[in-house]
Parts: structure tokens; C-alpha cells; sequence
């Protein structure tokens, strides 16, 4: 079984270079060298190690809802699961929801399978509020500073009101236990071999989940708090981008900027890798 998710890993591979080096071919390397020349090697340098910051924060969020169970695994394993999932994310359209499976299945080689699902369900549920509380603050900030379009306006607020009621739903539903019951019903329609495979125990991953709500708020808190603060790294990008390429630059103008991009992003997740989105 190893080897054969070792050729799996192999081919995905391949294939990732495949699709970067058509790209690549596709923009062309003329065009890339201009744009780099243009902007500068070093502030694009820039640029990508505060991405690569950012995404070491929302992993930190994660790996704290991991470790509160006492699994060993080291950070920078689980940086390459979040990594490899979270590309998925960005080039399936899903929602955001596409890259969670293969997460569980790298993390499964290091620890158990309940722990690698409940740590990627509850932390899920984090990354949810959290971009809820960022989209809503960025929402707010920006009514003293920039007047958009009304339609933006009544959107934003309408999308940020629906992202706060499906994460207490969603919060309410975890405490319950959400697993165990959707064996039980797969169970009565046939379905739960299918779906759950090997996982006989569901209910343990609801335990686990309700215990992490119900004996570590802090760690609830530390990791939302991770998250929360790894969302202003694309305000911080946006700024850079903006200050360095001689534009207009402020603070208040890319958190607007990067608050409604990922507005956009919400409604049109369906979009392969965003493409276009930031841009307009």
C-alpha cells in the first residue's frame, strides 16, 4: 500500500510540473522576465516569503487543534499536508472543501485516522469564523474611508450575515456530533461502507471534537486567533504590491481591496484558482 501512494505521489507530481510548465508556456517567459524586471526580483522575492508566512499561520492554527490530542507529528509534516491540500483547494472548484480528504490520508501516516478527521473538521470550522470575523471587520472599516457601489454594500453584508449563521449552525452541530449520525443514516440507505470505508469509529471522532470545544478553549482561541492574524497577510501583500509599484498606497486601501476580493471569492468559488479575481 505504501508503494502504491508513493507513485500516486509521484505521478501528482508530475503532473503539478506539467501544469506549471504549461502555464508557464502559455504566459511566456519573455512576459514573466518583463513583469520581473518591471517590479523588481527582490520585492517579488518579498512578496512570496509573506505568502509563505501567511500560510505557516493558518498551518500553526491547525497544528495546535493536532497536537492538543497528543499525537506526535512535526510542524513542517503537517505544513506539507496543509500545503498540498490547500493547492487542491485552490485549483478544484469546491469550496474550499477538495483538498480536506487528502489531508486526513497524509496526516493518517502519522497519526490516526480519527485524529487527522477531527483535527481537519474542527479546524475547518475555525478557518470559518475566521475569515467571517475578518471579512466583517474589513466590511465595517471600510464605510469612513471609501464609498463602492450600493449592490456591494447590501452583498457584503448579506454574504458576511449567511458566513455567521452557518459557522454558529455549524458550531452547534459539532458539539452534537456530526458523524456518528450520518453513519447511522448511511447505514439505513446502504450506503456507509461506501462512504465511510474502514471508519467504524465515527463516534469517536465526535468525542474527540467535543472534548477539544469542551477542555481546551484555549487552544480554540490560540488557533483562531493564528488564523485570524494570517488573514491580513494578503492585506499586507496588497500594500507592498501597491507602495512598490509607485501606486497610491494605504493600509485602509488594501484591507478594502483584499476584503471584497474575498467576498468575490465566496460567491464565485467555482473559478479555478481564483483567476482574475484579486485583479478586478
Amino acid at each position: 500500500m505504501k508503494n502504491y501512494w508513493r507513485w500516486i505521489h509521484i505521478f501528482l507530481g508530475i503532473g503539478g510540473l506539467l501544469l506549471l510548465g504549461w502555464m508557464v508556456h502559455k504566459i511566456g517567459w519573455q512576459t514573466i522576465l518583463n513583469n520581473l524586471q518591471t517590479f523588481g526580483f527582490a520585492p517579488t522575492l518579498a512578496l512570496i516569503l509573506i505568502y509563505a508566512l501567511a500560510q505557516m499561520a493558518f498551518c500553526a492554527a491547525w497544528y495546535v487543534v493536532i497536537v492538543h490530542q497528543k499525537e506526535r507529528i512535526h510542524f513542517f509534516h503537517t505544513f506539507a499536508a496543509y500545503l498540498t491540500g490547500d493547492a487542491i483547494n485552490m485549483t478544484v472548484p469546491s469550496a474550499n472543501l477538495a483538498g480536506e480528504p487528502v489531508k486526513v490520508l497524509i496526516l493518517k501516516e502519522k497519526i490516526s485516522v480519527e485524529s487527522a478527521l477531527s483535527s481537519v473538521t474542527v479546524y475547518k470550522f475555525i478557518d470559518l469564523l475566521s475569515m467571517t470575523l475578518f471579512l466583517a471587520t474589513g466590511w465595517l472599516f471600510h464605510f469612513p474611508f471609501y464609498t463602492v457601489p450600493i449592490p456591494w454594500d447590501i452583498g457584503a453584508g448579506v454574504v458576511v450575515s449567511g458566513m455567521a449563521g452557518i459557522s454558529f449552525l455549524l458550531y452547534l452541530f459539532l458539539k452534537r456530533g456530526i458523524y456518528h449520525p450520518t453513519s447511522q443514516w448511511l447505514k439505513k440507505i446502504g450506503l456507509e461502507n461506501l462512504i465511510f470505508g474502514k471508519l467504524e469509529a465515527a463516534h469517536l471522532i465526535d468525542e474527540r471534537i467535543g472534548t477539544f470545544y469542551k477542555d481546551y478553549p484555549k487552544r480554540f482561541f490560540l488557533s483562531l486567533f493564528y488564523n485570524f492574524i494570517a488573514w491580513f497577510g494578503g492585506v499586507l501583500e496588497i500594500y507592498l504590491f501597491m507602495k512598490w509599484s509607485g501606486l497610491p498606497a494605504s493600509l485602509s486601501a488594501a484591507l478594502t481591496i483584499e476584503t471584497f476580493s474575498l467576498f468575490i471569492n465566496n460567491v464565485i468559488f467555482f473559478i479555478p484558482a481564483r483567476v482574475g479575481v484579486v485583479e478586478g
